[in-house]
């Protein structure tokens, strides 16, 4: 995308913020304090980052809230140093069933293959699965994963021996031997693999009712006081990740130091991930009932039944489609 439009992008959002801002019955809601959106290094998440890099928001109108993790990005959201965050599904469910009321506002991204299941060179035979010492991180995301992949193959939990592990420990697992599959997820999958792992499942063979998706998630308290900045940071993600797709050796330089990883490896972080463009957006946040709903009903099932859910409800009003874009981005 040229610097024209991008210019054009952040200055049709801007005007949004500001018509929102004076329209009667808004001006009472809207808040002068910026938007606080926690966000982790995480390659769905780039748009934010991105954003940040290229000074769209050096007015102060978003200022994005580093954290280490999903789940203390979802802390963040609880104790209200941010009004809104980047989470991934399960995250937000979980928040929900905790008593926090939240929207989803946006969607950054679907896993088509990032998550997956992995194979020492030695397991990659089903006759080899029973017994099995397979590696994977207690929580939703990796449980779904591994339960999906058990699912396909036939077995059941008590047909292998489960062994929870860490994000930051699966590399150290793996080479060690205490694993002989391992449930990952990318860019660390694709250095496994160097390695000599095999991938037996991936997330793109999820079946649809449990998506891994990550989504923009506001507080409920916060939704009418920062519609503007909101508007405008939905518009400022698509613009973003033109960008991206546009530019992509600009966008490696300003990611890396972000992901961790070399100028070269940037691309290959995104291996499996489809970021979600405004097309994606409308088909999942609109409709009656809409399909991210349909889709959160599903998973909050599932963790419910896997034991990671206090129950199974989720509210009617979680998706709210009205800040989208009506347009998309050209």
């Amino acid at each position: 995308m040229d610097g024209a439009r991008r210019q054009w992008l952040r200055q049709s959002a801007a005007a949004a913020a500001g018509a929102l801002l004076g329209a009667p019955g808004l001006t009472g809601c809207a808040s002068n304090a910026p938007l606080t959106v926690a966000c982790h290094p995480w390659q769905g998440y780039a748009p934010i980052r991105l954003a940040h890099s290229l000074g769209w928001w050096d007015d102060g109108a978003v200022r994005p809230l580093a954290t280490g993790s999903a789940s203390e990005s979802r802390q963040a959201l609880q104790a209200g140093r941010a009004q809104a965050a980047a989470l991934t599904l399960d995250e937000v469910l979980t928040a929900s069933a905790e008593g926090l009321a939240l929207h989803v506002v946006g969607l950054f991204n679907l896993s088509h293959g990032a998550d997956v299941v992995l194979a020492r060179p030695g397991y990659t035979a089903a006759s080899r699965w029973p017994g099995a010492r397979v590696g994977y991180e207690a929580g939703a995301v990796g449980t779904l994963t591994a339960q999906s992949w058990l699912e396909q193959a036939g077995l059941r939990w008590r047909d292998v021996v489960a062994v929870t592990v860490p994000f930051d420990l699966h590399e150290t697992v793996w080479r060690n031997g205490a694993v002989d599959l391992l449930v990952t997820f990318e860019p660390l999958a694709t250095r496994l693999r160097r390695l000599g792992a095999v991938t037996l499942y991936d997330s793109s063979q999820l079946p649809p009712e449990r998506p891994i998706v990550d989504v923009l998630a506001v507080r409920d308290d916060a939704l009418p006081r920062h519609r503007a900045a909101l508007r405008r940071l939905l518009a400022d993600v698509l613009a973003a990740q033109q960008h991206l797709l546009n530019l992509p050796v600009d966008s490696a330089y300003r990611l890396a130091p972000w992901l961790g990883l070399s100028r070269d490896e940037v691309p290959t972080a995104f291996a499996g991930l489809r970021l979600t463009r405004w097309e994606d957006q409308r088909a999942w946040l609109v409709g009656t009932p809409p399909q991210l709903l349909v889709a959160a009903r599903a998973l909050a099932r599932f963790l419910h039944g896997a034991g990671l859910r206090a129950h199974g409800h989720v509210p009617d009003d979680l998706v709210d489609a009205r800040l989208l874009p009506l347009e998309a981005p050209t």
